[in-house]
């Protein structure tokens, strides 16, 4: 038989401390990111256009607030907030659930029951699906203050400003993407216009009377998600479509790409460019892929 050397009770606390020490270390190191955008105040303004596969999760941060923009068909949006918020910021501004699809509403209901939520904004639809039916048991289980979004609206979360474009009160859709809600996000002289699923019916309606800098295409890409007249008279600098790789739906589709070229209209997408990150100090900005 072969003998164990005896260790003494000091040893063992030392080896005990030492590898509380190394671990230590190393959430230190992970965390080094996060501690030196928040000193510099690199995070002052950022929105994160989330890859999440065939849908939309959007993380807009201003400081020390947040607003959620859909949370994607999954919860890959709860590793992206651990991965993006500090691990003792557990609170999120308000929450927007564009329209009540799985492909934008199945994230956040792990995130209504892991966050703090202060608000909820959604517009309430007639459909009867058991995804949106556990979304409206997690909203009310959070106990946040519920908004119904109706075009003329506005929402304040610090320095940004939250214009509710669409839809307009008590209007019903056959096409639940046409109750999508549209917004135009504003931050001093930045502006960026988030067309979530609404599609051309409801983008002929339109009124944008602001310069808009940056658009999340509507319905992914799809070539009923597009209207041309609008998107010559807002003519922003940056298009960005979410959607997942090799989708069933062929989005985005080619009548939506070949526009866009022929606009000469810089795109980026979550299928091939990743998480897109946009940053402003309110005037300019710049972007960058994760």
């Amino acid at each position: 038989m072969v003998s164990t050397p005896n260790v003494s009770e000091k040893a063992k606390i030392g080896l005990i401390l030492g590898v509380l020490l190394i671990t230590l270390v190393v959430v230190f190191w992970a965390l080094i990111p996060q501690f030196k955008a928040v000193l510099s105040g690199e995070n002052g303004f950022l929105i994160r256009f989330y890859a999440v596969g065939q849908g939309d999760a959007i993380l807009i941060q201003e400081g020390n607030s947040q607003i959620l923009i859909d949370g994607g068909p999954n919860d890959d949006i709860l590793s992206y907030l651990g991965r993006d918020l500090l691990p003792w910021d557990r609170e999120i501004e308000l929450i927007v659930a564009t329209h009540p699809q799985a492909d934008h509403i199945t994230g956040l209901i792990g995130v209504l029951e892991r966050y703090k939520v202060g608000k909820v904004l959604y517009y309430q639809s007639a459909y009867d699906t058991k995804t949106y039916e556990r979304f409206l048991e997690a909203v009310k289980n959070e106990g946040a203050q519920v908004l119904s979004a109706s075009a003329g609206g506005q929402i304040q979360v610090g320095e940004l400003l939250l214009q509710i474009m669409w839809p307009t009160a008590n209007f019903k859709a056959k096409n639940v993407n046409d109750e999508s809600i549209v917004a135009v996000l504003d931050y001093k002289n930045f502006e960026v216009l988030l067309l979530g699923d609404a599609e051309q019916r409801v983008q002929k309606q339109l009124f944008i009377n602001v310069d808009i800098e940056v658009i999340k295409m509507a319905h992914h890409g799809s070539w009923n998600g597009t209207y041309e007249p609008l998107l010559r008279a807002i003519a922003p600098d940056l298009a960005i479509i979410s959607v997942g790789a090799n989708n069933q739906y062929g989005h985005p589709h080619n009548q939506t790409l070949g526009l866009l070229a022929k606009m000469g209209l810089p795109l980026l997408r979550t299928d091939l460019d990743g998480t897109i990150v946009v940053k402003s100090d309110g005037y300019d900005f710049w972007y960058s892929i994760e």
